[in-house]
């Protein structure tokens, strides 16, 4: 996928739900219509080659650099990993691990991964199963995330798996890493 800089999302016509104070005009480097906010975008790249060693993973890059409309990928530091759906706006810590409640170990690229899944979900099918609560996995949509895409990206990368929504956060120094 060619990257292309710019200060205009490929969708302006939608407004640029991304641009805030922080982040401003030109913050976002977009891989078709993923825009990702400078600050992490070699971070981003690292854990996009690495994920695309799953065909799942590979797919949901693939759906969401080629949709009508665009999915902002944002950095934070805080151990923060999110879907925001109103903004289609994913946050990521690309230097926050998590250790399941099984022990098992996850990079911070697969929770990028974890997130974009969310993203790629059709709205309506998101909003039943994000309205529907799950006693492990806090609702449907996020079983249908770990159960799903999730487990086999772990599986094909050598992570650990989930069999809940739980964990406990650690810092990594680069996206890919388990340790």
């Amino acid at each position: 996928m060619r990257i292309r800089t710019s200060t205009v999302p490929p969708h302006a016509s939608e407004g640029h739900p991304g641009r805030n104070a922080t982040t401003g005009a030109g913050a976002f480097v977009y891989h078709g219509s993923l825009a990702v906010a400078r600050s992490i975008e070699r971070d981003f790249t690292a854990a996009e080659k690495y994920l695309r060693g799953d065909s799942i993973m590979s797919r949901t890059f693939d759906h969401l650099e080629h949709a009508r409309s665009t999915t902002f990928v944002t950095g934070n530091a805080h151990d923060d990993d999110h879907y925001n759906f109103a903004m289609k706006t994913v946050a990521w810590d690309p230097h926050s691990a998590l250790q399941t409640t099984s022990g098992g170990r996850q990079s911070p690229a697969l929770g990028l991964g974890h997130e974009l899944v969310h993203a790629d979900e059709s709205p309506t099918i998101r909003a039943h199963l994000d309205a529907t609560y799950d006693p492990a996995y806090d609702n449907r949509e996020e079983r249908r995330v770990i159960l799903g895409a999730e487990t086999h990206a772990a599986r094909t990368l050598g992570e650990g798996t989930r069999h809940d929504h739980g964990g406990r956060v650690y810092h990594v120094n680069s996206p890919t890493v388990l340790a």
